[in-house]
């Protein structure tokens, strides 16, 4: 069973209605594109993954904030340290 934040799953759900299809099945079709994008990116040309990432970087918000060098900074520090708790580095 899954656990999911009721935030996100009201979200599902409320996709699911847009398309007028079960939330599993929502969820089926999510899964398929997903696959079905990675299956389409084996054997492209640069040119044509450079399209293809412009195309899904154009479906995201450019709004976004920029990390400062210090936030980046302290996120590498951590996954590094991470990466000495298990025995990676």
């Amino acid at each position: 069973m899954l656990e999911v934040d009721p935030e996100v799953a009201s979200k599902i759900q409320a996709r699911a209605r847009e398309r007028g299809v079960s939330v599993d099945m929502y969820l089926r079709e999510l899964i398929d594109e997903k696959r079905t994008a990675s299956e389409r990116s084996i054997g492209l040309s640069p040119q044509q993954r450079v399209r293809m990432l412009r195309e899904w970087a154009s479906g995201h918000s450019s709004n976004t904030p920029l990390l400062s060098d210090e936030a980046i900074s302290r996120t590498l520090a951590s996954a590094m340290d991470s990466s000495r708790v298990r025995g990676r580095v």
